[in-house]
């Protein structure tokens, strides 16, 4: 587990990798003709795959494209969304439960009516075993599998790391993984670290080893550098920095 990072996200990496990626864009054509070697959307999702595991969290820096390929990539899913990306809502995992009364409906026919009702959902059945039911019923459950969390703007994981879609201003205080920027031949800086599809020959990144790298090593926390500030400020002032032991 990456211990660094803010409590809410710890659990994305307390049964196995994280993987971020950006700018997938499924079938969007523009991409395809400004990149002759952009794989299809299929075989994005295949190279994603590739390095994601079931019990990893996959989290997309925006610009998803056609969301019909999103609930075959593996893993816990995080969008933060980007420039393209419109509606919150649309992007997040949903579940719907139905009864079927079995008087009515055989095993079959429940989960045929309701792939009916959400054709774009994998769709389960069990029994249902409601205590005190007046009859008795099929369960049925309707997931579209999208996107387990999603947030419309920069989110901040831990004192020293802010994921965003587009590159933001955080020189000293933060290190930023971002996406939006297409160009091969953009060049990263001691703060900024492009993880563009098209950049990384569409391969997600391994946070945990980025991590272990020491990108952030020269960073120095906003926390760190919010007290440093304060405590010149005092200093400027003329106040005495004293513990209430000393005083």
């Amino acid at each position: 587990m990456i211990e660094s990072l803010y409590k809410p996200f710890q659990k994305w990496s307390e049964k196995g990798t994280i993987w971020i990626f950006s700018d997938p864009h499924f079938e969007d054509e523009d991409l395809v003709n400004a990149y002759d070697d952009r794989p299809s959307a299929d075989e994005l999702v295949r190279r994603i795959n590739s390095k994601v595991g079931k019990c990893d969290t996959l989290i997309c820096l925006g610009d998803v494209g056609s969301l019909s390929y999103v609930p075959f990539l593996r893993g816990y899913k995080v969008l933060v969304m980007g420039n393209h990306d419109v509606g919150r809502t649309l992007y997040e995992r949903q579940k719907v439960w139905r009864k079927f009364d079995k008087d009515k409906y055989t095993k079959t026919e429940a989960l045929s009516e309701m792939k009916r009702r959400h054709p774009d959902c994998e769709c389960s059945i069990k029994r249902g075993n409601e205590p005190n039911s007046l009859f008795d019923y099929w369960e049925v459950c309707a997931d579209n599998r999208l996107f387990d969390e999603v947030y419309e703007g920069p989110v901040m994981i831990s004192p020293k790391l802010v994921l965003s879609h587009e590159p933001i201003d955080c020189a000293g205080w933060a290190f930023n993984l971002h996406g939006h920027i297409h160009a091969r031949s953009h060049k990263n800086d001691e703060c900024h670290y492009n993880v563009c599809a098209d950049c990384h020959d569409y391969l997600p990144l391994n946070l945990n080893q980025f991590l272990k790298s020491g990108a952030l090593s020269k960073i120095s926390s906003i926390h760190r550098q919010t007290i440093d500030e304060a405590t010149a400020r005092r200093k400027k002032r003329g106040y005495r920095l004293t513990s209430p032991k000393n005083k």
